[in-house]
Formats: C-alpha cells, structure tokens, sequence
C-alpha cells in the first residue's frame, strides 16, 4: 500500500494509529517525505515521530516508469504535481493507495485502488 500525504500526518498526530497500516508492504513516493517532513509543525514530538515512521517505510525514488505515468496524468487530467507523483508511484508498484483525500484522485483512471483509511 502506498501512504498519502495526509496519512503520514495523520500518524503523526495519532488520529491514526499504525497497527495494521503499517506493513513490510508500506510504501511512500519520496515526494511524500518531502510534503511530510516539510510540513511546519507545531510540535517537534510529531516532526520526530514522522521522521520515524518516513524511516521505518520503503520510500519510492523517481524513475523512467513514474515520471512518464506522472506526465501522462498531468496531461490528461491536470492534477497537481505532488499527487500526480504520488498516483503514479501507487500505479507503477502496483498497490493501492491509503488517502483521506478520495476526490483528489477519484476523477483520475481509476486504475489504482482509492482506500479512505476512516473507511476500514
């Protein structure tokens, strides 16, 4: 599964709790560490325990596959970048995507499995 932004947010602030959602299958674009560990937090406990969880997960670089996927995307439905890249990452690996933000991709081609973490 691949971790949107928000999830990693929501972790950090313990509305999520990482039992069952964190797996040796857990994944992240890199964009997702980027927007994640740049987010200006309040509490340096919840920057720490984000870095932690970024750590703990696989980090997906960039590559041929998922900046050709992300082009594609932005072309055809021009999504912003960051979640082109993070659609993309999901697409290429092949897993679906953990995200709060469902209508920030369900218009897309529906070729990745939208899961609303709330909704498990």
């Amino acid at each position: 599964m691949v971790f949107d932004t928000n999830i990693l947010i929501y972790l950090s602030k313990y509305i999520l709790k990482p039992e069952g959602l964190i797996t040796n299958e857990t994944a992240i674009s890199v964009v997702t560490k980027i927007e994640a560990l740049g987010y200006s937090f309040q509490v340096i406990e919840e920057y720490q325990l984000l870095a932690e969880i970024c750590n703990a997960l696989t980090i997906v670089p960039l590559s041929d596959d998922i900046a050709n996927e992300t082009i594609r995307l932005r072309k055809d439905y021009r999504i912003k970048l960051p979640d082109a890249i993070i659609y993309a990452t999901a697409l290429v690996k092949n897993l679906p995507l953990l995200t709060n933000n469902i209508n920030d991709f369900k218009s897309l081609d529906g070729r990745v499995e939208l899961i609303n973490p709330f909704g498990l």
